[in-house]
């Protein structure tokens, strides 16, 4: 088995946090699907006892995860209005690696990455050492960050959290996590980033008719749903909450793999912990394969018609 080194989670959590900051703990098996979550100051979190327990249920094959960002300590979990400061923008890289960060040392708008970690081969997280940022903000950078340079869109929101650096990866073959620190001298703000660009907003005409209405709004009703559907929670029946909620997506609305993603990212954001973009297209393969509900079961008759599966 590959072995744990004790060294680096106790760097990292020196490096990427201020001295006082809260953070969550997440440890799951992807073998028999159990969650524990503790969240907890920094100074306790690189404390021996709780790093040798960390240490047991890493051989026990438990993943260590590591919120991002800072939590308010008299909060029992990551949700968004528990997250007190920003430490990191943050980038989930889970294919052609080597290509995007060639891609972002190139960018002259993008400041370089404080560190990077080696979460798997050829699979990186990219940190920013980061202040003065909102919620809303580095996760509107994020999101526009990972439109355009093709990381993962699911890994935007403030809540997500990175492996620990030195504990095994146990979700696909072990591998040690490693991590590159480069300049962690420097706190970046949002001066140092570009602008998120707002999408476009498209008035929806007063006065058409009903049915013309419905058949071209599937997708803005599929996003009002998502607004108002509870988020999927550990230990609460999350993954099969998830599965209907894909279910409603690709059969219900009808909708496309690709567009239900789209919607599913301001979702998942409200989840804990939030899936992967491997995970929900995961999901929403099996949902449009052996969900029962009718394919356009949620659209009017004209809609099923009219409408593009």
């Amino acid at each position: 088995m590959a072995a744990i080194d004790r060294d680096a989670p106790l760097r990292f959590l020196h490096t990427a946090y201020q001295p006082n900051d809260w953070v969550a703990v997440f440890l799951k098996s992807y073998e028999t699907g159990q969650t524990a979550q503790r969240v907890s100051p920094v100074a306790r979190v690189a404390d021996a006892r709780f790093q040798a327990w960390l240490r047991w249920c890493n051989v026990l094959r438990w993943n260590v995860y590591l919120s991002l960002n800072a939590v308010a300590p008299d909060r029992r979990s990551r949700a968004r209005d528990a997250v007190v400061a920003v430490r990191h923008v943050f980038l989930d890289i889970d294919h052609d690696g080597q290509r995007i960060l060639a891609t972002i040392a190139a960018r002259r708008d993008l400041p370089p990455p404080s560190y990077i970690l080696h979460s798997s081969p050829n699979r990186f997280h990219v940190f920013w050492r980061a202040s003065g940022f909102t919620t809303d903000a580095v996760e509107a950078l994020q999101k526009q960050l990972a439109n355009e340079l093709h990381t993962d869109p699911a890994a935007t929101p403030c809540t997500q959290t990175t492996r620990l650096p030195g504990f095994v990866n146990h979700k696909a073959h072990p591998h040690v996590v490693t991590i590159e620190y480069r300049d962690v001298s420097r706190v970046y703000t949002p001066a140092d980033f570009p602008v998120p660009i707002a999408p476009p907003t498209v008035p929806i005409p007063i006065g058409r008719a009903q049915r013309v209405a419905a058949g071209v709004d599937r997708v803005e009703r599929a996003r009002r749903y998502l607004m108002a559907v509870p988020p999927a929670i550990t230990g609460q029946h999350g993954d099969l909450h998830t599965f209907q909620v894909c279910c409603r997506m690709v059969r219900g609305f009808g909708l496309s793999d690709t567009d239900a993603l789209a919607l599913l990212v301001d979702w998942n954001a409200r989840c804990e912990p939030p899936w992967s973009e491997r995970e929900l297209r995961d999901k929403l393969r099996r949902a449009r394969r052996y969900g029962r509900e009718p394919i356009g079961g949620l659209l009017s008759e004209d809609d099923q018609v009219t409408g593009v599966m």
